[in-house]
């Protein structure tokens, strides 16, 4: 028992630094915490489990002696983390990226977090059986995307990324094309000098998402359901490349060239050499750019806004402007380090996210529920599984072929 303590303990203090106080959290540590929840199923489905509100505040109830202190715990988490009672946030993996605001949620959320973990362990000691329970109406599984892309060359020939394997898959003018890694694409120019300027298109298809690092260096990371059309060399007086869908850009940096893309029919946006997001799926009613370091100007039209870091601007179908606002910007991109991320979503934005990944569509029968989302599911589970965390949240699915159907 008391080992069992010294480990909750020890998973109890990881967890919290992890999910409230993530600037603090060592190297060490993290991979202290993703050792022990990689080391087997089991670990990693109680992983999932600590970091839900929901389930630890179920299975707390079995510990009569918490149960006073857990209805004044969740009652001060609520008052701290959601901030607004009557938004009705249901949150499923909380995660906050600054500490000191949240520093007695965090220490009352410790109290659970063991209380479950504890639980958790005696149930499996108990049962041999540590994966998690799929209803009935869950009839089948869905694998969750991973790095699936297609390679358009300039002479309209496609080259599919699938299958595994590196080394150089094309070469266009002075400029080889190499996979690396599985999953990344790059081009190395030779030594040759550029000759007519021809372009390649990178696609990802639902469920899928790769890497590239283009000829200047710049790192991009697509998204599901994506695309980027760029030059296989720079040339001239800027670099541009045209976005569908989202991506995540590290610009290398060069103030002589500066880097745009271009985003649908006319919204541009402008850089040096900074970090930022662009999210433009077709589906959704706005474009949002999200800064992460450095400046970009966002314009269409005669409109402009430029960002600070940590801010966002949304355009509408119509070219109209929000004014510039703070954002949590590591869970805008939380795609890129596999998380999905919900903040205030309804279930409609969530289902949109989770039939992008899973390749899977999505019905609504009877009333859509009005209640909002909040907090980080990993984006490697299958999706019955992210479907099961849902349903904490007094949502319903059932998953036949690949289509869900949502009731309230």
């Amino acid at each position: 028992m008391d080992e069992l303590l010294k480990d909750a303990g020890r998973i109890q203090e990881l967890i919290i630094k992890y999910k409230y106080n993530r600037e603090n959290i060592s190297d060490l540590e993290y991979r202290e915490l993703m050792a022990w929840r990689d080391s087997s199923e089991g670990e990693a489905n109680h992983f999932v489990e600590l970091s839900d509100r929901n389930y630890l505040q179920e299975k707390s109830k079995t510990l009569s002696n918490l149960q006073s202190a857990k209805e004044r715990t969740w009652e001060k988490v609520d008052d701290i983390i959601l901030g607004d009672p009557e938004a009705h946030i249901t949150p499923i993996l909380l995660r906050h990226n600054s500490w000191k605001p949240y520093m007695i949620a965090a220490s009352l959320v410790g109290l659970i977090v063991t209380a479950g973990w504890l639980y958790i362990k005696y149930q499996s000691v108990a049962t041999t059986n540590t994966t998690p329970v799929i209803a009935a109406h869950l009839k089948n599984d869905v694998a969750p995307g991973g790095n699936k892309a297609t390679l358009t060359l300039s002479d309209g020939s496609i080259v599919m990324l699938d299958s595994p394997g590196n080394g150089t898959i094309a070469r266009q003018g002075a400029t080889n094309i190499v996979k690396v890694d599985n999953g990344k694409l790059a081009y190395n120019a030779v030594n040759e000098k550029p000759g007519e300027v021809t372009y390649n298109t990178l696609t990802t298809p639902a469920a899928g998402q790769f890497q590239l690092a283009l000829p200047d260096g710049s790192k991009v990371w697509l998204n599901n359901a994506s695309s980027l059309r760029y030059p296989v060399a720079f040339t001239g007086k800027a670099r541009e490349v045209e976005l569908k869908g989202e991506a995540y850009f590290e610009v290398a940096h060069n103030a002589t060239l500066p880097f745009r893309v271009k985003v649908g029919s006319g919204m541009l946006v402008n850089v040096l050499g900074t970090s930022f997001n662009i999210a433009a799926y077709g589906d959704e009613s706005q474009v949002k750019t999200t800064l992460l370091t450095g400046a970009v100007r966002v314009s269409e039209g005669s409109a402009s806004a430029l960002l600070k870091p940590g801010e966002q601007v949304q355009v509408n179908t119509e070219g109209v402007f929000s004014v510039p606002k703070e954002v949590d910007a590591d869970g805008v991109i939380a795609w890129k380090n596999g998380l999905f991320h919900f903040e205030r979503s309804d279930i409609r934005a969530v289902m949109r996210m989770l039939a992008r990944w899973y390749n899977v569509d999505v019905v609504y029968e009877g009333p859509v529920t009005d209640r909002l989302f909040g907090g980080d599911i990993q984006r490697n589970l299958n999706l019955s599984q992210v479907l099961e965390i849902l349903q904490r949240n007094q949502v319903h699915f059932s998953l036949e072929g690949r289509r869900i159907t949502v009731r309230n």
